[in-house]
């Protein structure tokens, strides 16, 4: 009665610890995911979709997409934003297309461009190692800093005078919260905005979230992630008046959280979101936040993975994109 649970128990939560970046990052993750090829039928109307190699250290071959609409064909001359998008624990990049797709849309019918003018724009998706077409190695925190470092250089040099948005899903969030506090804000001037949506605060955090109960053994396995992530930590450093990219970014940051979200919780992102806040300032609420150009933003209904389908959420997006390229003051 008490021998053969407590076993089971103890099996588990070897397992768990064992084959933990297995479930942190789920490359493999719908079936085919790894497999999947860019063909024409998958691109809505008036779009126009690219795959780039890039090299990251060790000779990691990273794969990924450029889209663009296709009336905006910036070949002659670079966009004005420029949108790198560091997706979720799961899929690939040609799964998000449907999001690019929105977003591109979105912006093209804007009001809010100049008169007689539209606000050209590419996103750059590309999977770090063991997702998609990229190569197969071993995902750990530094080594996803270090591929998305190279993404992120890739677009700067690729794209000299565009204006460039980071933008980060779920784990793609809490990424890139860690990858702008190891950068140098002076080594990225064209780097402008940061875009967090559905973010967590850290993989100990998420334990606890996906394991409430304390009776459950699982919860308590936290401590022993080999990878943290701690984009709350991360975000704190940024107070400080460091020369981080982090630390300029954040100032100005917007923070999307789906109200009905079933895998993280919205107080993580608030959570992320008050770090950046001195005390005097802390104490907001979901429904929208501001602090100079920050915000917070609650997409009303939406679930972790459909925030980009309700109007809110391009209606926050396109303003934010606009705001950013307004202020292009590098």
């Amino acid at each position: 009665m008490v021998g053969l649970p407590l076993a089971l128990w103890i099996y588990k939560c070897l397992m768990m610890v064992i084959f933990q970046r297995k479930i942190i990052y789920m490359g493999y993750a719908p079936p085919g995911a790894r497999t999947e090829e860019l063909h024409a039928s998958l691109l809505p109307r008036e779009i126009r979709c690219m795959e780039v190699c890039l090299e990251s250290e060790k000779h990691v071959r990273l794969h990924g997409i450029i889209i663009h609409q296709d009336a905006l064909d910036c070949s002659a001359r670079d966009p004005d934003v420029v949108i790198v998008y560091l997706q979720g624990n799961a899929g690939n990049p040609l799964a998000r297309i449907p999001v690019f797709e929105k977003l591109l849309s979105g912006l093209s019918q804007s009001q809010q461009s100049p008169k007689n003018s539209t606000l050209s724009v590419h996103i750059i998706a590309v999977a770090p190692r063991s997702y998609w077409k990229s190569s197969s190695r071993t995902p750990t925190e530094r080594s996803l800093i270090a591929d998305y470092h190279r993404v992120l250089s890739y677009a700067v040099e690729r794209y000299p005078k565009s204006t460039i948005v980071l933008y980060g899903h779920s784990l793609g969030g809490a990424i890139a919260v860690c990858l702008a506090s190891h950068l140098s804000s002076t080594d990225y001037p064209t780097v402008q905005g940061l875009v967090l949506e559905n973010p967590f605060a850290s993989i100990p955090d998420m334990v606890q979230a996906l394991y409430p109960q304390r009776w459950l053994p699982y919860r308590y396995l936290g401590h022993l992630a080999f990878d943290k992530w701690n984009a709350v930590a991360a975000m704190q450093s940024a107070k400080g008046g460091t020369d981080s990219l982090l630390s300029r970014l954040s100032r100005d940051m917007l923070v999307l959280l789906s109200e009905k979200d079933e895998i993280v919780p919205p107080t993580m992102g608030e959570e992320i979101y008050r770090a950046r806040e001195s005390t005097r300032h802390q104490g907001t609420n979901y429904r929208s936040a501001e602090r100079g150009q920050r915000r917070l933003v609650m997409v009303r209904g939406a679930l972790h993975e459909q925030a980009w389908m309700h109007r809110q959420w391009v209606n926050e997006m396109t303003a934010y994109v606009h705001q950013v390229r307004a202020r292009k003051d590098w």
